[in-house]
């Protein structure tokens, strides 16, 4: 065998490989990896026959021309890309709880669930469905996240309690903070600011607005925390809550979010794996709420929890690092799901 590069091998198929399996010939040169691990690595590209990608099945004759990659460096890689795919395909836990006394619970909502029902929900499934035995203990919901968002949401027991902790979450002086992580398009510039303007409520067909005479003050804090080709990751901390606030004000400054069928026009987002990998996709809109503190009902103590970042968010960012590191031009844009 001659180097190529140093990640890769060429060699000539001698006359004992002749009319043999491209797999079990690999299996008897590197009898240290087994046959299925090697068929692995054939299948994801990284060899090749005569110049051309190889199948595991594929007969060889003498005189082939092969190039191969350095198996002990290149497995490793795949056997995370296949963790990676299987977290991504895995169903996400419905519910994740992230504190509970008493008085007060936080749990994680999982993407795509409705905190309750309303009009235009059928009969699907919404959290308050799945918490019912927590609804039926006296919890209730104390504020909303869009259907599309995951992470953090709080509820209360108790009817009095619940309402008091209702208030504070309308009351910017009150302590709560809340802070999400988004993938937006383009880059925000500058690159950390403060997003002040007045929203009026949704109106027809849904959509909350800028409203500079009408609209109730409305504050998002944003940073920019990576850039990729055409897009970015932001971490936000919303000063107001008013419905479709992040939504609404990134789109107001030329960045929403990478899917938001409402305020972007794009109902999906896909974007192939440079590595081989499955691709990227995000059907719902890429916002996450982290991060929520707030004064406990009872005792006025802090309470502060963190969600961890969800399996399609969490490998989007991934490859989209991996179109950055790799000097791609196209990253986050266009979309190639429907709009």
């Amino acid at each position: 065998m001659t180097s190529i590069d140093p990640d890769r091998r060429k060699a000539l198929v001698p006359a004992h490989g002749d009319a043999m399996r491209l797999d079990r010939f690999l299996a008897d040169c590197f009898p240290i990896y087994s046959r299925r691990q090697l068929a692995t690595v054939v299948k994801a590209g990284h060899v090749r026959v005569n110049g051309v990608r190889a199948r595991p099945g594929q007969v060889l004759h003498t005189g082939d021309r092969l190039e191969l990659p350095v198996w002990s460096k290149v497995l490793p890689t795949i056997q995370k890309q296949r963790e990676a795919v299987r977290e991504v395909s895995r169903p996400e836990s419905e519910v994740v709880e992230l504190h509970r006394d008493d008085d007060l619970l936080i749990v994680a909502k999982p993407p795509g669930v409705a905190v309750h029902g309303g009009a235009g929900q059928g009969f699907e499934r919404t959290l308050i469905d799945l918490m019912r035995e927590d609804v039926l203990a006296g919890f209730g919901l104390v504020h909303r996240l869009d259907k599309g968002t995951t992470g953090a949401i709080a509820l209360v027991r108790g009817d009095e309690l619940r309402r008091q902790t209702m208030e504070l979450f309308q009351d910017p002086d009150a302590g709560i903070q809340k802070t999400y992580d988004a993938i937006v398009s383009g880059e925000p510039d500058p690159a950390e600011g403060t997003i002040d303007a007045p929203l009026a409520a949704p109106g027809h067909g849904g959509q909350a607005r800028v409203d500079e005479a009408r609209g109730k003050p409305a504050r998002t804090h944003y940073r920019t925390l990576e850039t990729f080709p055409r897009a970015a990751r932001l971490e936000l901390d919303l000063e107001t809550g008013r419905t479709h606030q992040i939504r609404v004000h990134l789109a107001s400054i030329g960045c929403p979010l990478l899917v938001d069928p409402l305020y972007a026009g794009r109902k999906g987002w896909r974007i192939p794996d440079p590595r081989g990998s499955r691709d990227a996709y995000l059907k719902r809109t890429p916002l996450h709420a982290r991060r929520l503190a707030l004064p406990h009902p009872r005792t006025g103590e802090t309470v502060s929890v963190e969600a961890p970042l969800p399996a399609d968010m969490k490998y989007a960012l991934e490859v989209l690092r991996v179109v950055a590191a790799r000097g791609r031009k196209r990253g986050g844009l266009p979309p190639t799901e429907g709009t």
